[in-house]
């Protein structure tokens, strides 16, 4: 029929640290659930970039 497709999934210290910040990014949100969100800021966002793409970079997202 067909072939057997083997995925593994890898947890090294880039997808840890990505999913240590995402849980607090999520408990950070669900503490502040109803409040007005605020002013949004060019900077943070910026900020949150440069974390983020070297991480999932190290993490071998972009090497599939």
């Amino acid at each position: 029929m067909g072939e057997e497709v083997s995925v593994e999934m890898v947890l090294g210290w880039p997808q840890g640290i990505y999913l240590a910040l995402t849980a607090v990014g999520l408990g950070v949100t669900i503490a502040k659930h109803g409040e007005p969100k605020g002013n949004y800021s060019v900077g943070t966002a910026l900020v949150s970039l440069a974390i983020t793409l070297p991480l999932l970079w190290w993490g071998g997202f972009f090497s599939h």
